[in-house]
């Protein structure tokens, strides 16, 4: 991998993570274009196939705010994505952070709950434009 290739992968990881918490947060129905009929989703060990699902499970969530505090961004190895093209990175972007699920203004205000989310984003060789290939969310609890 080049440097050319992880600054790209760097700041396409920091595009997308901008937007989905924007539209987790204040306007979830936008969310449906980061997924793909083939995307997964594991959320705290619940397992979920394609868009439809996807949106139907995020859209039922309670509304949330997310505080992420760590992000990290990685190419991968392209030959990983069949049929993607060589010039073309899947990225790994890793995010940790705290989240509170329900209205803030409640009394008392959801306790924030630490997070930690990992996304594999893979490029659509028929639209060129990046989507969810693997999103996997886990509450942090000590063990």
């Amino acid at each position: 991998m080049t440097d050319t290739t992880v600054s790209i992968t760097s700041e396409g990881g920091e595009q997308f993570f901008k937007h989905f918490y924007n539209y987790m947060d204040t306007s979830r129905q936008n969310l449906k274009h980061l997924y793909h009929e083939e995307s997964k989703v594991v959320w705290n060990g619940t397992s979920l196939a394609g868009r439809a699902n996807v949106e139907k499970f995020i859209t039922d969530l309670p509304s949330s705010t997310h505080k992420p505090y760590s992000l990290d961004c990685q190419p991968i190895s392209p030959q990983a994505m069949p049929g993607a093209e060589p010039a073309d990175p899947m990225i790994l972007v890793s995010v940790m952070g705290t989240v509170q699920f329900g209205s803030l203004e409640s009394n008392p205000p959801p306790v924030p709950r630490p997070f930690c989310q990992s996304f594999v984003l893979g490029k659509d060789a028929a639209t060129g434009s990046y989507f969810i290939v693997t999103d996997n969310y886990r509450f942090l609890t000590d063990v």
